[in-house]
């Protein structure tokens, strides 16, 4: 039963990503772009040439690390859906470390630069915890109005407080010097520590999260609270620590993002949609470390591809936000229907 189930949702899942696709293929047709070209390049630049290779596995690592913290809070029944506004805070105290603690030992600085990101997407969804444990507010509208708040915090940042001194009319930051940056684990190979560093933490997240009483924990919770309470789960400690740790995690996204692939920010960084990405790849992966990992490892590739389709096909660059919303209606509505038909 369980079996048919997971085929169920899997190929709900398959019929979202190709609406996507063709949707987007569609968008490439009435802009007038060559929709044989645009197919090709979405399915083969990625790993056809090297900063395709690059930005999908930095990507992945990114990606993978939003999207368990993401399935961590759904387990609970929790939707955070404010991933995105994590990851730019994350990103904005990598500089406000560098910049205003930069009198301590480099050392010391490279790691409290990761810490301190680490911290700032854990403290941005400490708020919506609160509301929801104490009085029941609705998460999901709370973490998604904080992304907006985040996003105008960043501005405010970048504007003022991080501004590279140089930066005049446009605003950006300083570009981090090497030694902040995340080497490369080959010499040329644009394959970064971040990769390792994301999966070896999915691999201590596994053995915590999906082997250890917890994981009954925090699925008891999100599927019944009544049966919760009569287990004798402490419900608000399940929601606590499910956000916390999702908050941690896209905060630490956004230091691996800017020390291993953007190394500054501009005004343009803040307007990716990544954060709408995790909660995709959570979906899809059913909320498990080892197929989110997998799931976000697709959704690199597949973003990287339909970025380098919309210039290749010389089409608008919203081909790829079309492809991404449709995906994401389509594995929503699919996620309801497997649930629908479980419960009938």
């Amino acid at each position: 039963m369980q079996g048919l189930r997971w085929l169920r949702v899997t190929a709900y899942n398959a019929a979202a990503i190709a609406l996507g696709v063709i949707a987007g293929l569609v968008v490439v047709a009435y802009a007038g772009g060559n929709v044989e070209v645009a197919l090709s390049t979405l399915f083969l630049n990625p790993f056809t040439t090297k900063s395709g290779v690059q930005q999908v596995f930095v990507r992945f690592a990114i990606f993978y690390l939003m999207a368990m913290g993401v399935g961590i809070a759904l387990k609970a029944g929790l939707w955070n859906i404010g991933a995105q506004g994590q990851l730019i805070i994350g990103m904005v105290m990598v500089f406000v470390a560098y910049i205003y603690l930069a009198f301590l030992p480099w050392p010391v600085l490279y790691v409290t630069m990761i810490l301190l990101a680490t911290l700032g997407g854990l403290l941005w969804i400490v708020a919506p915890t609160i509301l929801r444990v104490r009085f029941g507010a609705n998460e999901i509208v709370v973490t998604l109005l904080l992304n907006v708040v985040a996003t105008n915090f960043g501005y405010y940042m970048l504007n003022g407080p991080i501004k590279s001194p140089i930066a005049i009319g446009y605003p950006y930051t300083a570009t981090l010097p090497a030694k902040f940056q995340i080497p490369n684990i080959v010499g040329g190979f644009p394959l970064t520590y971040a990769v390792p560093f994301a999966i070896v933490l999915g691999v201590l997240l596994y053995f915590l999260i999906e082997r250890t009483p917890f994981r009954v924990q925090a699925n008891t919770v999100g599927e019944s609270a009544e049966t919760a309470r009569y287990a004798g789960i402490s419900i608000p400690r399940v929601m606590v620590i499910t956000m916390l740790a999702a908050g941690a995690l896209a905060g630490l996204g956004g230091a691996l993002l800017q020390m291993s692939y953007f190394y500054h920010i501009d005004a343009g960084v803040f307007v990716t949609n990544w954060g709408f990405i995790a909660v995709i790849a959570a979906l899809v992966g059913r909320k498990h470390i080892i197929g989110i990992g997998i799931a976000s490892l697709f959704f690199a590739y597949i973003t990287i591809g339909a970025e380098a389709m919309a210039l290749q096909a010389n089409v608008p660059t919203s081909v790829v936000f079309v492809m991404e919303g449709v995906m994401m209606i389509g594995i929503l509505a699919g996620t309801y229907l497997a649930e629908r038909r479980t419960a009938m």
